[in-house]
């Protein structure tokens, strides 16, 4: 007769795709320090299983599966996954990002999986259709984490999911105990010059993201230049955008990197002007490596930048008052050099991938405690 107490417990990780994203880094940074004497990973995604990801994935010697879902109705998708989930026969299964979370519910219970945990990123920017499935399948559900106080009130107040089950599991990010590039070496990776201010923004390229209104605010920002990392369907628009406003000649347009980390230096100040978020991975990257921060006071990001300390937070889609904060800041390089060093100390204390791990396998193992036996067993 088996227990939970046996080692190792086998999680099967379930998530939407395997491209570059907040919470496919939060997973891949969680698989990287996960206890493997304690728990035995395996990853499954419903499309995209040859993303950036998960190709880094993989190179942990964790097994991925892709599910190959061309659509959103895609039964032949989802027999492949029921199927995937009975041959890894999971005790855990841990689903991120909506598309994953509802199958995961249905599936992961039809296949008799013990124990189901959902995780909860960024809310207020879904469809109240999306909201309600979420609702009436909550039973299915042990824990639902989040990444914010501001998602869990969100959960609770407007999507109407027990108190009870959700659990505040911030992001964490790594924290490098020396630069991984100097400033000169940054920028020329960049191709800009060693001199000058810079403003850089690392995005997906998509209208929620805010970066239209950043390339507005940048019009009346005078003496800096702006890079702008990551793609996405709006990028050709906002470069008409830039060049409609004249300052096509100031932003550098750096595209996809994976080198976002080593990038940082660059830059004298960190811009992040989302309409929504969760709990801003780039935000406390750029925090991490000293950066201060302008940034919309939306989702979780009021619990990472502390206004006026770490950074200055402005309303969203507001690029008049973005322009004046980024301003101040570029004209105070004092100010920007204390807010960077009192940002990564909060980030030390507060953001770690050390912290965020050792908070996920806890939540395991009060789940495990609370169910002593395997099915079956």
């Amino acid at each position: 007769m088996k227990s939970f107490s046996d080692l190792p417990v086998s999680i099967l990780y379930l998530i939407t795709e395997l491209d570059t994203g907040g919470a496919q880094m939060a997973l891949l940074r969680l698989l990287s320090r996960l206890d493997r004497a304690r728990f035995s990973p395996t990853v499954a995604c419903l499309y995209n299983g040859d993303g950036a990801v998960a190709r880094e994935i993989r190179a942990l010697g964790i097994p991925v599966f892709d599910a190959r879902m061309r659509h959103k109705a895609d039964l032949a998708a989802l027999w492949r996954l029921y199927r995937q989930i009975r041959h890894v026969r999971p005790t855990i299964l841990h689903a991120s990002l909506f598309h994953a979370n509802l199958p995961g519910r249905i599936l992961g219970r039809l296949a008799g999986v013990p124990i189901i945990v959902c995780s909860e990123r960024t809310m207020a920017m879904e469809s109240e259709w999306r909201y309600r499935l979420n609702r009436w399948t909550i039973g299915l559900v042990d824990r639902v984490t989040v990444v914010s106080t501001n998602v869990r009130d969100f959960c609770v107040s407007h999507v109407g999911l027990p108190a009870h089950k959700l659990v505040l599991i911030h992001n964490g990010v790594e924290l490098p105990d020396r630069p991984l590039a100097s400033r000169l070496e940054a920028r020329a990776a960049l191709g800009l010059p060693p001199a000058g201010l810079v403003i850089g923004a690392v995005s997906r390229l998509d209208p929620i993201k805010g970066i239209h209104f950043l390339i507005q605010a940048f019009a009346h920002v005078a003496g800096a230049c702006l890079v702008v990392v990551g793609d996405g369907p709006e990028r050709a628009a906002l470069e008409s955008l830039a060049d409609r406003l004249g300052t096509t000649s100031r932003i550098h347009w750096a595209g996809r990197r994976c080198d976002v980390l080593y990038l940082l230096p660059a830059f004298d100040l960190f811009v992040q002007p989302s309409l929504y978020e969760g709990l801003p991975n780039t935000v406390l990257e750029a925090m991490a490596a000293g950066l201060p921060v302008v940034a919309t006071a939306v989702g979780g990001t009021p619990e990472v930048v502390v206004d006026g300390v770490t950074g200055l937070l402005v309303p969203s889609g507001d690029p008049d008052a973005l322009a004046q904060a980024i301003t101040t800041l570029l004209c105070n390089a004092g100010l920007r050099r204390t807010m960077g060093q009192v940002g990564q100390e909060r980030v030390v204390c507060h953001f770690s991938v050390a912290q965020m791990v050792h908070r996920t396998e806890q939540l395991y193992e009060e789940l495990l405690n609370s169910h002593p036996m395997r099915p079956g067993s």
